[in-house]
């Protein structure tokens, strides 16, 4: 005769599998996402939409990034003479109408993929902007602490969950 096998729909074969998944004496402390670093001369702009972001505060700091690109960097003409000044007014390079612009990027993850979809179609209405949408999948850390500090012989274990993420791209035309 076969042996057979352990349903899989059994709570105790599941326990012996991975005892602090579904043993009661744990909780699960999820970690926030990591960031990478900005360095501070970047180009990349980046915002984090989270659910709680209100909507048209994102919508004001995505057109700020991007009015801000428009202007280019240009010297500062405190130390030049008069006819300096005026030929760094005449000269169209690298200032304004370059067309080197800036994008902006706007990602959310879980519950804020609504909120930045809804940003990402505001600014497809706009005649001035030009929208990426793109998914992709990001991982985090989920750790399991138990809820007293007894020594079972079970260690703090963390697994990694993975997210879904919208990532929208705003540029000016």
């Amino acid at each position: 005769m076969a042996p057979t096998l352990p349903n899989r729909g059994d709570a105790s074969s599941r326990q012996s599998r991975n005892p602090t998944l579904f043993d009661e004496g744990y909780r699960v402390k999820k970690r926030p996402l990591s960031r990478p670093q900005q360095p501070a001369s970047s180009n990349l702009h980046l915002i984090y939409v989270s659910k709680r972001s209100p909507f048209m505060s994102v919508v004001k700091r995505v057109r700020k990034m991007l009015d801000k690109s428009l202007q280019g960097h240009a010297p500062s003409t405190r130390g030049m003479s008069l006819p300096q000044r005026v030929a760094a007014l005449n000269k169209q390079d690298g200032t304004k109408g370059s067309g080197s612009h800036c994008q902006v990027t706007v990602l959310g993850t879980g519950a804020a993929i609504e909120k930045t979809l809804s940003v990402a179609s505001w600014f497809m209405s706009q005649r001035d902007c030009e929208v990426e949408v793109r998914t992709k999948t990001v991982g985090t850390v989920d750790d399991f602490v138990p809820k007293e500090q007894a020594d079972d012989g079970f260690e703090d274990e963390s697994r990694v969950r993975m997210l879904s993420c919208l990532e929208v791209l705003v540029k000016l035309k």
